[in-house]
């Protein structure tokens, strides 16, 4: 623009042009002046944190003091989907939740994991409390509690009644809970 703005001073430009064209420059100076003004504000709003590549989030709005023009969101909940667990799908979540704890910037938004699995031992994986994860949402937690009793049931062997035990455990201190209770939470935010 300044190159423009020289080259219209040295050269003989009738002065309609000359007028027109310093128009357009002013128009597209503050066009750049506001980009900029747009960009720094998404740069304070976005930080530097990498994404955490949840599988969903909810967020609410809150009020920006220092762009209030610019809508913030905040994190109130994330969630990290698993059909089934292995050990390395269940480390993921873990390292999902010690990512997200690591760059929250104020309150710790809820983060659980939504999952089918079927084994007791690879749900402790994740809700025996390691602070990672806060729960385990389980999509038909009746029908496992159920299960897991029936086979259970009228048994001696240390060995099943250790995995009946252990899921009580979870279940008893919330670490695992229903699906609906999920959707119920979902919905009051």
């Amino acid at each position: 623009m300044a190159e423009l703005r020289n080259f219209s001073a040295q050269h003989k430009l009738d002065e309609e042009i000359r007028e027109g064209l310093e128009t357009h420059l002013r128009n597209i100076s503050h066009e750049v002046e506001q980009a900029e003004e747009r960009r720094r504000g998404l740069l304070d709003v976005l930080g530097e944190e990498s994404l955490l590549k949840l599988d969903i989030t909810v967020s609410k709005e809150i009020e920006n003091t220092v762009h209030p023009e610019i809508s913030l969101q905040h994190l109130v909940a994330g969630f990290s989907l698993k059909w089934t667990l292995r050990t390395d799908r269940a480390q993921d979540c873990r390292s999902q939740g010690a990512k997200m704890a690591a760059l929250r910037r104020g309150r710790m938004p809820h983060f659980a994991t939504v999952t089918m699995e079927p084994r007791p031992s690879m749900l402790a994986l994740l809700g025996r409390g390691s602070g990672d994860v806060d729960c385990v949402y389980h999509l038909h937690l009746p029908a496992l509690s159920a299960a897991i009793d029936e086979y259970c049931s009228g048994t001696q062997r240390r060995a099943r009644l250790g995995i009946r035990d252990n899921f009580r455990r979870l279940y008893d201190q919330r670490r695992i809970r229903d699906y609906d209770e999920l959707r119920s939470y979902t919905a009051s935010l």
